[in-house]
This record gives structure tokens, C-alpha cells and sequence, in this order.
């Protein structure tokens, strides 16, 4: 990264950040795949963990950016220590062509999760 600066003898400096970054949760699978034709069940169902296992989180609410085309529930799993998530998202698009979707879930951290959703109904 360049940066500016007002200095005339230094009016650009070349800068570095270093650090570590570190996942707040897993999901598996990574996004939300929907494939099938009109009129068929079709679901997919995402695993959501705490990255490190000493974090706990409550989801407080979600959201679909556009929810014409999917429905979806969560499950909270306290069998799991830590507790983890199971999303399970199902398809109500009834005619072919594709879509995307954002599912958001907040928790009580503060934090945001976003979800991708790809949908493609065939023929």
C-alpha cells in the first residue's frame, strides 16, 4: 500500500500492515448451493461453529436480503460444546432460472454472519 504525504523530500511512502486474523465462525459448507427443478424438494443445510472453542454466541436474529425465492429455518444444537448452528435453507422458486441471496445473522456479539445463497432451477 502507497500513501501519500504533504512532505516535498517524501510525498509517497510505501506501507505494510502486519497482523493475524482470526475466523469468528466456520461454516460448512462455505455457501448455500440450491440445484434441482420446479417442484422437487430442494434444501441445503449449512453447519455454523465458533471458531475458537472457548466462544459461545447466541444468534439473535436473521434475515434474507430477498426472501422470494428461499425460506429458512436455524437450529441451535446445545449437544455441541461449544453449542453450534444447523441452517437449513430450502428453495420456493417454482419457475427455472437462477438467483443469489444474502442470508445475515447477528449475534449477541455483535457480530455480523453473512450467508451466500446460489440457486439454479432447471427445466
Amino acid at each position: 500500500m502507497k500513501v501519500h504525504t504533504n512532505d516535498p523530500a517524501q510525498p509517497l511512502i510505501g506501507l505494510e500492515l502486519v497482523g493475524q486474523v482470526n475466523a469468528f465462525v466456520l461454516l460448512t459448507p462455505a455457501i448455500i448451493e440450491l440445484s434441482g427443478k420446479p417442484g422437487q424438494a430442494i434444501t441445503s443445510k449449512m453447519t455454523i461453529t465458533p471458531a475458537d472453542p472457548k466462544m459461545d454466541f447466541k444468534i439473535d436474529q436473521a434475515a434474507a436480503r430477498d426472501s422470494r425465492n428461499i425460506r429458512f429455518e436455524i437450529k441451535r444444537n446445545d449437544q455441541a460444546t461449544p453449542a453450534r448452528y444447523e441452517l437449513i435453507v430450502e428453495n420456493i422458486k417454482k419457475e427455472p432460472g437462477r438467483y443469489v441471496d444474502l442470508i445475515t445473522i447477528w449475534t449477541d456479539t455483535s457480530r455480523k454472519i453473512p450467508i451466500r445463497v446460489f440457486g439454479n432451477i432447471t427445466q
